[in-house]
């Protein structure tokens, strides 16, 4: 399955999301009570559940102003966008934070430049599930 398109901030990005690359990762980290105690048993204290995002983007060759518009919005200097994600059989929204982004130009062709190898990572800016 290909994933055409990124949804963030509300504007729909038609970009191609490479082949085999969306990876969703889980974090569960622990709060400031979390620890060894005097039994020896280690007690956590989890703060939830936060839903990460990792993929490749190429542009699609029909749309490469969205690449373009795409590659400014992940590099705004703004603390978190809203982005919509795969997540199970359905969707999740959250605030996610973009730390850098990097891809490489293979020169113009038709009076365009190509763009290839964009990885994006989107971490979530808060948990999406809080513990039971």
């Amino acid at each position: 399955m290909t994933m055409t398109g990124i949804q963030m901030d509300g504007v729909h990005y038609r970009v191609r999301v490479v082949y085999d690359t969306l990876q969703e990762s889980a974090r569960l980290p622990d709060g400031p009570n979390a620890g060894d105690m005097l039994s020896g048993r280690y007690e956590r204290d989890l703060v939830g559940t936060y839903y990460d995002h990792k993929m490749d983007v190429e542009p699609d060759p029909r749309y490469p102003g969205d690449y373009d518009a795409f590659f400014a919005a992940i590099t705004a200097p703004v603390a978190t966008h809203t982005v919509v994600m795969p997540h199970g059989q359905e969707t999740i929204t959250y605030q996610a934070m973009v730390y850098s982004a990097q891809h490489t130009s293979r020169g113009k062709m038709a009076g365009k430049r190509r763009w290839h190898g964009l990885s994006v990572q989107f971490q979530a800016n808060a948990p999406q599930r809080a513990p039971a």
